[in-house]
């Protein structure tokens, strides 16, 4: 099965984007090195929801180009020109399809549901998560409910210059305590 990765900037009261829907409140923060060229290149496919397609769509320039782009949504095609499929699978489903396409790590890109269906279905393996140093107040969480309790053992953590906050956790199997 590959790799299941998270990499995704929140709020400090844990959004991902404004009442608007917008991620342009991330704009000050860009000019930082978070290490996102490297990780790009070592994903072979990108899964998100059809709000993050939209919004990626907005972009000057495709930000996925010769990647796999797997749109989750149980709602029409949002457009018919190539850059992604859009798939109303499950997670396991989507990450078998990979595995046949010999894809071997897929970034779950956003937006908390697709993150959330990744994660209860047990496929993810590592969070890098970037907390920004704004609280909006009210928008998209990053946490939508979810079915299970996982565990994240931490392996590292930055501290950005510009107040970003970077935590790299690795999933583990869920919590028995407290059953």
């Amino acid at each position: 099965m590959p790799e299941v990765v998270v990499y995704i900037a929140h709020s400090l009261d844990g959004l991902i984007a404004d009442r608007d829907g917008s991620i342009d409140w991330l704009k000050p923060y860009d000019a930082a090195d978070y290490g996102y060229d490297a990780f790009l290149r070592s994903v072979d496919a990108v899964v998100m929801g059809s709000v993050t397609y939209r919004e990626c769509r907005g972009f000057p320039e495709w930000p996925y180009p010769r990647k796999a782009v797997f749109v989750m949504t149980k709602g029409p095609r949002i457009d018919e020109d190539g850059l992604a499929v859009f798939d109303d699978r499950t997670p396991v489903e989507i990450a078998v399809d990979c595995e046949r396409a010999g894809l071997k790590r897929i970034w779950v890109a956003g937006g908390g549901w697709p993150i959330r269906a990744f994660l209860d279905a047990g496929l993810v393996r590592r969070m890098h998560l970037f907390q920004i140093p704004v609280i909006l107040g009210t928008g998209t969480p990053l946490w939508p409910p979810g079915r299970k309790t996982w565990e994240a053992r931490m392996e590292r953590t930055t501290v950005h210059q510009n107040g970003v906050v970077e935590t790299v956790h690795a999933i583990e199997a869920p919590s028995l305590r407290g059953r």
